[in-house]
């Protein structure tokens, strides 16, 4: 047996993700790579919490759900609360300290130093994904244990750098394959709010759909979980679903994106899909909402927007003069994918 795969069969990874599908997919899809190189599915754990949980329910690997104590305050909250936070530390560790855990990697977000602490305790190679141009304080907190960090943006912000490596983002997507349009599909614009769907968006969308009426375009429509509009629009060419489970299909279908302005954009950027985005501006997701579509727009790959009135003058232009207009806003990008590179280095321990 080459001496890569064995080192793969000799490790036992631990993977700390939480929350929604932006942080799950990620390690699910490492997962999922493991499995398919023979990775035992009892050399696997997966610590999550309630939301995450249900996005495993098809694997059988180890897993375990935790309530982890979430700071509202940052820093300052978890200092009040030092004694749910060590107590939840010290349980995981008595869990796992008999597992002969390798490798912990961690998507970030309140879990990452909970990871950070336990990867000390087992003296475990640890790794930190990082999706955003800006990191959370999670990830930002856990990188400053020893670590490596893989980056999915190239300038990534409020991290440590000398132990971070730019690979680019783990994509939820079959890489193999490039999306090619007919010529003869009609013009489709999908729509998307991550994976809990963006009231704001929806309602720019209805609002848009209410007033156009143009069947030379079609509008694939992922509203989000109870979200689907209450309004019958009834347009044959505007269609509405809560969830995909194909992204495949879906990106080859569209030929423009409306989006929040998650890691999950560099999923259409990577397939050369022009994109409208609409950064969510609340709570602690805005800053790196934000950053994410800007290097997106500096990169001409989208146009950001604001409000509706911003949001419907670049729409019309899109459904009005189609291919023409995207050729004169928009190019074309490479965009380094880190999913090889990543696996690789968990398994190995090198990065190449």
């Amino acid at each position: 047996m080459p001496t890569i795969e064995l080192q793969i069969m000799n490790k036992k990874y631990c993977f700390f993700c939480v929350g929604t599908g932006g942080h799950i997919f990620p390690a699910k899809n490492l997962i999922l790579k493991l499995l398919d190189s023979q990775v035992s599915e009892n050399d696997i754990i997966v610590i999550t919490d309630n939301r995450g949980i249900k996005y495993f329910q098809d694997l059988n690997v180890h897993t375990i759900k935790k309530d982890f104590f979430i700071s509202q305050r940052g820093i300052f909250g978890y200092i009040l609360n030092i004694g749910k936070f060590i107590t939840t530390i010290w349980n995981l560790f008595n869990e796992l300290k008999s597992k002969n855990i390798t490798t912990i990697l961690t998507t970030g977000a309140y879990i990452a130093p909970y990871a950070a602490l336990i990867s000390t305790l087992l003296r475990s190679d640890f790794f930190i994904q990082e999706q955003n141009r800006y990191a959370g304080l999670g990830n930002k907190v856990a990188s400053y244990f020893p670590s490596t960090v893989f980056v999915s943006f190239p300038d990534t912000k409020n991290i440590k750098k000398t132990n971070s490596i730019f690979t680019g983002p783990i994509l939820n997507i079959d890489l193999a394959y490039k999306v090619e349009k007919k010529i003869s599909s009609q013009f489709t614009i999908g729509i998307q709010g991550g994976s809990q769907g963006s009231e704001q968006i929806n309602y720019f969308v209805s609002k848009f759909i209410g007033n156009y009426d143009n069947s030379d375009i079609n509008f694939l429509h992922i509203t989000g979980p109870n979200k689907r509009n209450t309004q019958n629009i009834g347009k044959p060419y505007y269609r509405e679903v809560e969830f995909i489970n194909d992204m495949k299909a879906y990106y080859e279908s569209i030929d423009f994106q409306i989006s929040r302005a998650g890691g999950g954009i560099l999923e259409a950027a990577y397939l050369s899909i022009p994109q409208l985005l609409i950064p969510y501006e609340h709570g602690t997701t805005s800053r790196h909402q934000r950053l994410n579509a800007k290097y997106l727009e500096e990169i001409a790959n989208a146009i950001v927007v604001q409000d509706y009135e911003q949001f419907a003058k670049v729409l019309t232009g899109i459904c009005k003069y189609k291919d023409e207009y995207l050729k004169d806003n928009f190019k074309p990008q490479h965009i380094k994918i880190g999913n090889d590179d990543i696996f690789n280095t968990i398994t190995s321990g090198n990065y190449e």
